[in-house]
């Protein structure tokens, strides 16, 4: 079903949702070793709690909004997220926020494959990489001003739990515009799902079901795994691009937050007039040209010692996620198996958390171990390899 609004409404809601959630990353911290007493490695454990859950559940979530609907999943979803930043409020025994992160994930990992597969549902192909740049927008706009909406507001109440509460209101939010506005079942006729659009319907799918279509879909194999490498190589970068900052190229926190904020807003902006390029010019010729900036980048990245230099670097790297990732989604949603758009965009973005979980590792090794620039070459040859795999990939789906 073509509803050239629905991808809007749904990047609003996705918009709330992931400024409820970003309001939150860095109180969390702050509270829990400020007010609670906790040590800095209990922090990373709750803090790698939710990332693993909400990587290794978007994948069964997906796949629950082929089941059932996208609607109702994404709804689940937004409640239990909204009750974290509640309990986390009150709660006042640090190691019980290891388990309150584990829901909270779980609520997290609901949200982007029942949102994504409604932009599917919702556009026709030649309108699809459009719908996935408004997503990412969204997302990427929530990103950017939620770290800083969650201090400000601490900062003014004088309680971080202040910013808690915002959290969970937001959410809320987010849960009665969804009720509203989300794409829903038409009628009692219908398939579970919320509706079928542009893909149809088939049995109940299963992860088995999924993964055999691999071999009759190498292509789609292949995005994945080129998502995966370009998260990787991201995530090496994660637990390091800030000392680099300050200790190699001298700039201060507030610089650091201030240029992390520019670039962020930056690409969100560009990624809906880079789903509209997409859609006219071709996603493959997108996606390639995206994960080539992308390995330039980081290659500069690796040699920069200047902030000018940086800032070019910043700027190749924010072009190359602006310009793939709506066609990169939507690509994946076009060769996603009948009847399993959702499964297929679950695990699209469980690719992409796992290489989020394990580059940080690798990144915080090399730096101890190597030297300050090590995990920018190794990110380096990582994006370059994923290049290589994203340009084959694509040449054998022109064929």
């Amino acid at each position: 079903m073509n509803d050239e609004r629905a991808p809007g409404r749904i990047a609003f809601i996705i918009g709330l949702a992931q400024l409820g959630f970003a309001t939150v990353i860095p109180l969390l911290p702050l509270y829990l070793t400020g007010q609670l007493g906790a040590s800095v490695k209990l922090v990373g454990v709750v803090i790698a709690t939710f990332a693993l859950v909400e990587t290794f559940f978007k994948t069964a979530w997906g796949g629950v909004t082929d089941r059932i609907g996208r609607k109702p999943v994404l709804i689940t979803g937004l409640v239990l997220s909204a009750l974290a930043p509640l309990i986390m409020a009150v709660l006042r025994t640090p190691v019980l926020f290891v388990p309150l992160r584990l829901v909270d994930g779980l609520g997290s990992a609901a949200l982007w494959p029942a949102a994504a597969a409604a932009v599917a549902d919702t556009t026709t192909p030649g309108r699809r990489a459009t719908g996935m740049g408004m997503l990412n927008l969204a997302f990427l706009g929530g990103l950017a001003v939620g770290p800083a909406l969650g201090l400000f507001v601490a900062g003014f109440t004088g309680q971080v739990r202040a910013g808690f509460y915002l959290s969970s209101g937001l959410m809320v939010l987010a849960v009665l515009v969804a009720a509203l506005f989300f794409p829903g079942r038409r009628d009692g006729s219908e398939h579970a799902a919320a509706f079928v659009g542009y893909h149809t319907t088939v049995s109940p799918p299963r992860l088995t079901n999924l993964i055999g279509s691999y071999s009759m879909s190498p292509v789609l194999f292949a995005l994945y795994l080129v998502a995966f490498v370009q998260m990787f190589g991201v995530g090496l970068l994660v637990p390091i691009a800030a000392i680099f900052a300050k200790q190699v190229v001298g700039l201060s926190e507030h610089a650091i937050g201030a240029l992390f904020m520019a670039i962020v807003l930056a690409v969100a902006i560009a990624t809906v007039p880079a789903g509209r390029l997409a859609d006219r010019i071709g996603k493959r010729r997108l996606v390639a040209v995206g994960m080539i900036l992308g390995a330039l980048g980081m290659w500069l990245m690796s040699f920069s010692g200047r902030l000018a230099e940086m800032v070019v670097a910043g700027m190749l790297l924010g072009s190359s996620y602006a310009l793939s990732a709506p066609a990169w989604l939507a690509l994946v949603s076009e060769m996603a198996p009948p009847g399993r758009l959702g499964l297929a965009m679950g695990a699209s973005e469980t690719a992409q958390g796992l290489g989020l979980v394990l580059g940080p590792l690798l990144g915080g090794i090399l730096w101890d171990a190597v030297g300050p620039r090590a995990p920018f070459v190794a990110s380096a040859v990582v994006m370059t390899a994923g290049t290589a795999i994203a340009v084959a990939a694509l040449r054998i789906r022109k064929r």
